[in-house]
């Protein structure tokens, strides 16, 4: 997968609590009150797969769950890129 410029993404590979391994496609890097955050999509999903936000905690990635912060990415990611639309599903789906 590329980007639009011809350059490529960056992969990420993720252990989960049980230690199996995710690939994921990293579409964004974005920081926010001196945090640094990513978007990322599963490697292997389909093109309209939901993306996911986290936060970057030295080599930890958390799932940003306080709303509020939620949002503060949201609104600095549609800042930087014009061309982005931000659809949110429910919290339950986050």
């Amino acid at each position: 997968m590329g980007r639009a410029d011809g350059t490529e993404l960056d992969v990420i590979t993720v252990s989960d609590e049980e230690g199996h391994q995710h690939e994921f496609t990293v579409l964004e890097y974005v920081e926010v009150d001196d945090r640094r955050y990513v978007v990322v999509v599963p490697t292997e999903a389909p093109e309209d797969e939901a993306a996911v936000i986290l936060r970057v905690e030295g080599d930890t990635l958390v799932s940003v769950d306080d709303e509020e912060e939620f949002d503060r990415v949201v609104a600095a990611l549609e800042s930087e890129r014009e061309d982005l639309e931000v659809e949110v599903e429910e919290e339950d789906s986050r």
